[in-house]
């Protein structure tokens, strides 16, 4: 795909990716209903414009998934735009947690943990639910000398999160799996949770 967000290189905001470009549209759309969503709500970022692939080679499936009758590529990307039309990437669509009807994603959560004084690192993920579909459950590696425990863990997000964003489960473990690019392997964590990881 070619350029579809720019920035000047002056006044950067934190963890902005810019703005739209001029010869392109871009839309925030809640994924369940496709209805388009106001400024500074998450959804799925579409982008439409002449200079967007026009589809997949020889596979017309993929490129109707992925490009809608109207010419809206759909970019698996969520993300939100503030009230200075700056697009904020903040998860995956693929990767959002079903919570209830309710959509979580994994990276805000993230952050939040890594943030804690306690906690080197830090990954969450789906694990499956009768209940609720999925409910969001951590993965935590601690830092030195760290004495932080399941329960605080959760009392801690709890306080910084609305219900359904809760983490309702923390595993501690020696090391979270990542691509050399840093990307967390969410796909290898949860393989580990269908194969009965305990406490």
């Amino acid at each position: 795909m070619c350029l579809a967000f720019a920035k000047e290189p002056f006044d950067i905001k934190p963890g902005a990716c810019g703005t739209v470009v001029r010869n392109a549209e871009m839309k925030i759309v809640d994924p369940e209903t496709g209805a388009s969503l106001p400024r500074n709500q998450p959804g799925e970022i579409c982008i439409r414009g002449d200079q967007i692939m026009k589809g997949y080679l020889n596979d017309p499936e993929a490129t109707a998934r992925t490009i809608d009758n109207e010419g809206w590529l759909h970019t698996g990307d969520i993300g939100y735009i503030d009230d200075d039309d700056e697009l904020f990437i903040v998860d995956r669509l693929k990767e959002l947690i079903k919570y209830k009807g309710f959509q979580v994603a994994p990276a805000e959560l993230e952050a939040l943990l890594q943030a804690h004084p306690w906690i080197s690192d830090a990954a969450v993920v789906g694990m499956k639910d009768e209940d609720a579909g999925e409910i969001p459950v951590a993965f935590v590696i601690k830092s030195e000398n760290s004495q932080v425990t399941e329960e605080e863990i959760m009392q801690y997000i709890s306080k910084q999160v609305i219900f359904y964003k809760r983490i309702k489960r923390v595993f501690f473990v020696e090391a979270i799996p990542k691509a050399p690019s840093g990307k967390i392997l969410r796909k290898n964590l949860k393989e580990r949770l269908a194969g009965g990881l305990q406490k």
